[in-house]
């Protein structure tokens, strides 16, 4: 197969920077030496202040916003966002145990935890959210929201979304693969998503696929379900033959801005 003649590229996302030291570590191996485009930062995870403190300046335009409402400690007291937290004061660990949200909530936490991602001297380049919570209903006109307030690409995942993003003017991916995750971990099914993706897509167009890098470490297996699946992915994204195959697909490597592009 050959992509002569033709433009696309593709953007890795790494989600769940600073989630712990090993992730954030494996994810900053992948931005380096592999295929990642960018990352989004949770900023309720315990230590991730610190780690993204760390890191400011060192991947600049790179690095966008995890948005949670699940897992870890909101930024908010929790007495201001009661329909977000359970009675332990966090958000629920898992998305099916997220109950009914008030999205006024949902607006000052997320604006609450931007504002916790400049302070640690980070201004992001992207959006997307912890466990696609955007896609419920009562919570993405606030996602689209401040995706349009602050002009930022957006994480968009089925065709209603990405028009909804167009009639607003937020940029996205043209399409964007979320099944590259848990099994079958290999360079060959991530190939074949990325040539299905593009398939029905322009030239110039932008395919983003979601990503989770990582090196697995103590804190990371007491608190995830998805740890070993982790360390798998960073050796394919960093995998040199991935890139070799990407180009004579004439696809490269693209970043958050290219998300601006996108036709």
């Amino acid at each position: 197969m050959t992509g002569e003649g033709r433009m696309r590229r593709l953007f890795v996302n790494a989600d769940d920077f600073a989630l712990t030291d090993g992730v954030t570590e494996g994810i900053v191996a992948a931005l380096e030496s592999g295929i990642v485009g960018g990352t989004t930062a949770m900023v309720c995870a315990a230590g991730a202040v610190e780690r993204l403190t760390g890191m400011a300046g060192r991947l600049p335009g790179r690095i966008g916003l995890h948005l949670q409402l699940t897992g870890g400690i909101p930024c908010l007291p929790a007495g201001e966002v009661p329909s977000l937290v359970g009675p332990d004061g966090r958000f629920p660990r898992k998305k099916i145990a997220v109950g009914s949200v008030d999205p006024d909530e949902v607006r000052r936490e997320w604006r609450a935890q931007l504002a916790r991602l400049r302070a640690c001297g980070i201004e992001p380049s992207h959006l997307d959210s912890h466990h696609h919570i955007h896609k419920r209903p009562e919570v993405y006109p606030v996602y689209l929201e401040l995706a349009r307030e602050l002009g930022l690409p957006a994480r968009a995942l089925s065709t209603a979304m990405r028009q909804d993003m167009d009639a607003v003017g937020v940029p996205h991916a043209g399409a964007c693969i979320t099944d590259w995750f848990a099994e079958d971990l290999s360079a060959e099914r991530l190939l074949a998503l990325v040539d299905a993706a593009f398939a029905g897509l322009p030239d110039g167009a932008v395919v983003e696929v979601m990503a989770h890098p990582g090196r697995c470490d103590a804190a990371l297996e007491a608190i995830s379900t998805y740890a070993a699946g982790r360390e798998s992915e960073l050796r394919v994204l960093t995998d040199p033959l991935v890139r070799r195959e990407l180009a004579t697909r004439g696809i490269t490597v693209a970043g958050p801005g290219d998300l601006r592009a996108h036709p």
